[in-house]
């Protein structure tokens, strides 16, 4: 009987392991303190979250091009998550977005991943 062949984990495997072990150690550290502190450690940091979303509306890093067919995804949840803050986007960057998704619409109804792309 032939043994069965271990494969090398891909790089994806290996990034979403290392991510797992970087959460599970949040996860100990969060139930190993008081609920108090529990209660401060989920206060949403509302600067660093603001930054972040529009940070990704302008631009998103290398690591999201395995995403590039959810772009309006993006920016409807990114866009989305800055509303639920109550807050809203520079002028620029809105219209960078409407211009975006209106590149996206197909003529015949529907959006693509991206312009061009099918709907």
């Amino acid at each position: 009987m032939e043994s069965p062949r271990v494969s090398k984990p891909t790089v994806t495997q290996e990034e979403q392991s290392q991510v797992e072990a970087q959460v599970s150690k949040l996860y100990q550290v969060f139930y190993s303190v008081t609920p108090k502190c529990q209660s401060v450690m989920l206060e949403v940091q509302r600067d660093n979250h603001m930054k972040y979303l529009t940070k990704g509306l302008r631009n998103l890093g290398s690591k999201f091009a395995v995403l590039d067919a959810n772009r309006p995804w993006l920016c409807y949840w990114i866009i989305h998550s800055i509303a639920l803050l109550g807050e809203s986007v520079e002028a620029e960057v809105e219209n960078d977005a409407i211009d975006f998704l209106n590149r996206c619409q197909d003529p015949n109804g529907g959006y693509g991943g991206g312009p061009g792309q099918a709907s």
